[in-house]
């Protein structure tokens, strides 16, 4: 079996700082310091179209959660991700699931393998498992050790929520073991109209 290189877009990295200036101001530079040099040389250095090492994108995650905390983590990776599935690394692929299987998370999950295809190399594969009303599961298997952390699931779960956001529901997602692989459960709701209580 060849050796894995688990690699995560640069562009999906990178944004995760220009989501802190923007939520966090002044928490970038004090996460930038958490980074080891290599790490911070490796996210200045890349241009968008680039792959990082995936442990890149461990490492900035941990100095996020070190530096804020998860609950803010889970918020940088929701609003990352809610980029990815309106910009150029992924709309194109929301687009689509929309128009084929219906404009909600479960709809466009169904293509949720796709997604993370175009922003991971060799980080394992995640896999639509159904869907129930206002839930959604999700596993992904063959997780290489290094993704394996948990507070960095902890923010793949929060990213998963920026989908909720473009498809204009409200809810939570999260995130737990099982013999399989890693679980990740969404479930939402209905926004309620102006002025209607929730």
């Amino acid at each position: 079996m060849p050796d894995r290189h688990p690699e995560i877009a640069a562009q999906h990295s990178q944004a995760s700082l220009q989501v802190l200036v923007e939520l966090f101001p002044g928490a970038e530079a004090r996460v930038r310091a958490r980074l080891s040099p290599e790490v911070r040389e490796a996210l200045e250095a890349a241009v968008r179209s680039d792959y990082l090492p995936a442990r890149v994108d461990v490492a900035l995650a941990a100095a996020i959660v070190a530096e804020l905390g998860l609950p803010a983590a889970r918020r940088v990776a929701r609003a990352v991700l809610h980029r990815n599935f309106t910009g150029s690394l992924l709309g194109a692929l929301v687009s689509s699931a929309k128009a084929l299987f219906g404009p909600t998370p479960a709809g466009v999950l169904r293509w949720a393998g796709r997604g993370w295809s175009r922003v991971c190399r060799d980080c394992g594969e995640l896999h639509f498992l159904g869907s129930a009303e206002g839930a959604v599961t999700l596993r992904l298997e063959a997780l290489p050790a290094e993704l394996d952390v948990p507070d960095y699931l902890e923010a793949v779960a929060g990213g998963l929520e920026g989908l909720l956001d473009v498809c204009g529901v409200e809810g939570s997602a999260s995130v737990s073991r099982e013999p399989q692989g890693v679980r990740f459960e969404l479930r939402y709701h209905p926004r309620p109209e102006p002025g209607q209580q929730p």
